[in-house]
């Protein structure tokens, strides 16, 4: 029978910390292994009037809402990572947004145009700011892909990170193993190498819990003074 002990807090730290423990060495060592985070589309189905002033307060599990009698539908899955500078050291500070679908992939978007139904029991969004050590984790579940058209984009995960003294990065991480992903519309724009950055394997927990964990290190670029 699986061991269906969930994640903790401390399992989290442990595994980011560990997924950094290179970086954490000094930077010259690995001169070019913090390029800038590929940039993706924000896509239509950033949430609806969104108050940005309420993100002070972190809101880093999705899967079950205040209240609620059961979790969301899905796989639960943890994301987990630093944001970094161009030098390889954490950046504090700086807010962290992710939004996505649901297990149907459905957006609570007015405009998402999609009849699959809403997971009623999903938040769909959360955010948080990175402290001293760069580092953000959020509890949500992995979605569903979903129809644009006549063609279907994988399953991914909406990141934007700002603040600080560094651009917006708007970005999407995708999941390995994914047949969508080797067409997809908008990976597809990238080279390879970047697109590799952003298509993620998961990592199983060592006492054998069911959740994976999802590692994105996400570099940002400085502000041109020029």
């Amino acid at each position: 029978m699986p061991n269906s002990r969930r994640l903790s807090r401390r399992d989290l730290l442990r595994a980011t910390l560990t997924a950094g423990a290179a970086l954490a060495l000094p930077y010259r060592v690995f001169a070019g292994a913090c390029a800038t985070t590929p940039a993706q589309e924000e896509g239509p189905f950033y949430m609806n009037d969104y108050d940005r002033t309420k993100a002070i307060v972190n809101q880093t599990d999705l899967t079950r809402l205040p209240g609620a009698s059961r979790p969301a539908d899905g796989e639960i899955i943890h994301l987990a990572g630093r944001v970094l500078d161009r030098d390889c050291k954490p950046v504090k500070g700086v807010l962290v947004e992710i939004w996505q679908a649901c297990v149907t992939g459905r957006y609570a978007h007015v405009l998402d145009p999609n009849p699959a139904p809403i997971d009623p029991h999903f938040r769909y969004f959360g955010h948080m700011m990175t402290g001293e050590d760069g580092a953000y984790t959020f509890k949500t579940i992995k979605p569903g892909g979903y129809p644009v058209g006549p063609i279907h984009r994988p399953p991914h995960i909406h990141f934007k990170v700002t603040g600080g003294f560094y651009p917006v990065v708007v970005t999407q991480m995708y999941f390995a193993g994914e047949p969508l992903n080797d067409n997809d519309v908008l990976l597809s724009t990238l080279p390879k190498a970047e697109q590799k950055r952003l298509i993620i394997e998961p990592t199983r927990h060592a006492d054998g819990s069911e959740e994976n964990l999802y590692t994105f290190d996400m570099p940002l670029s400085s502000f041109d003074p020029s």
